[in-house]
């Protein structure tokens, strides 16, 4: 049980999240089309080929719920990045 969750976390999902965050930051429609794409892609045919080939099984979620929720999960790190970056862009006033 803890190697499906731990290929599930680190395997294709966080591969393609970190490459498609790389290649359009600062494009944000294309991160959204792109992710859109993507993940529509992992949860239904990729999803099912995992599951058949043995990779994880998904027990109480559907391909629905998994689509829903990385295309928001990629949302959040989206927006998680620019408040960051907001933050670390602040001057920092001196202690006196």
């Amino acid at each position: 049980m803890v190697f499906d969750a731990l290929s599930f976390i680190f395997g294709f999902f966080f591969t393609i999240n970190l490459w498609v965050f790389h290649f359009t930051y600062g494009r944000f429609a294309l991160y959204v089309v792109v992710n859109f794409l993507i993940d529509l892609l992992f949860a239904y045919p990729l999803n099912r080929l995992f599951q058949k080939i043995g990779h994880y099984k998904l027990k109480n979620m559907n391909a629905a719920a998994m689509f829903f929720i990385s295309f928001s999960l990629a949302l959040v790190n989206y927006g998680f990045q620019k408040f960051m970056e907001k933050s670390n862009a602040r001057p920092q006033r001196p202690y006196h």
